[in-house]
């Protein structure tokens, strides 16, 4: 019933953002983050690298910890190319119900608002969060990791305008805890080329949740959402911080005559939606 209630709220936040986009005359689709940019190419394989260093270095913590141990290695690949499809498709479900219809509603809805775009972000993570506590083996602490993965993903959403950078980063946390045999939000279905079974403390490995419910896991998405403010300051240097605000807001092609084959794009980044 939570789900479907989340789904819904999520429809009707986008159904207002579409709206609201729509009559301020301004591109609905690409200012819902469906656009490909100059930084898409980019986007793709910083996003794919980041969390697989991440998750690399909590593999690396847990095991020098005693928090894990390797029972094997996986060496049938035969179903990868599955894998690799669910993992991705699951990601993109999320990153279309989370960040491109329900942040952008809510990014719309506190625009007046001090922080604003901070809220947004905190406030739908929660709530990306809170729905991961119907999976197996959840718990309120591995559901505030992910929601930590929330920030992620909307700080990524919101200071690209596009959906390209916070989805790869979705795809490449959960591919790379399931290469190392991690659960992956508490699924266990994925095989990975090795196998890892907690041992000791959940609190360093998130037990069966997987590493999102521990102190290294969430550690390390704390340094992606630093990561990832370094990577759009390096591209829009006049971004802030503070407010969010990072890519200029996407603005209608002129397509009058004199504008020839010229797209045109806002000078700097806007604090408006």
């Amino acid at each position: 019933m939570f789900f479907w209630t989340m789904l819904a709220l999520s429809a009707a936040s986008g159904i207002f953002a579409i709206i609201w986009y729509a009559r301020h005359d301004r591109p609905v689709w690409r200012s819902m983050g469906i656009t490909v940019t100059r930084w898409t190419p980019l986007d793709i394989p910083v996003g794919l690298v980041i969390p697989f260093v991440a998750i690399t270095l909590v593999f690396l913590a847990e095991l020098a910890l005693g928090a894990i141990e390797v029972a094997g290695a996986d060496t049938d690949w035969s179903s990868i190319g599955g894998v690799l499809g669910e993992i991705a498709g699951f990601a993109l479900f999320e990153e279309v119900v989370f960040r491109v219809l329900l942040l952008s509603g809510a990014i719309i809805l506190l625009r007046k608002v001090p922080a604003g775009r901070w809220i947004a972000v905190a406030a739908t993570a929660l709530i990306f969060g809170a729905i991961h506590l119907t999976n197996e083996n959840a718990t309120l602490i591995g559901a505030f990791g992910t929601a930590l993965g929330g920030v992620i993903y909307g700080v990524a959403f919101v200071a690209t305008r596009s959906i390209w950078l916070p989805l790869f980063l979705h795809i490449s946390w959960n591919l790379s805890q399931a290469l190392w045999g991690f659960p992956v939000s508490g699924n266990t279905q994925w095989p990975g080329w090795l196998t890892s079974e907690s041992i000791g403390n959940e609190l360093l490995n998130g037990g069966a949740y997987g590493p999102e419910g521990g102190i290294p896991g969430m550690l390390s998405r704390v340094l992606i959402v630093a990561l990832v403010l370094v990577y759009v300051k390096l591209i829009w240097r006049d971004g802030s911080a503070a407010t969010l605000v990072y890519a200029p807001d996407p603005v209608r092609r002129d397509r009058s005559p004199a504008a020839g084959n010229e797209h045109a794009t806002a000078p700097s980044p806007s604090h408006t939606p």
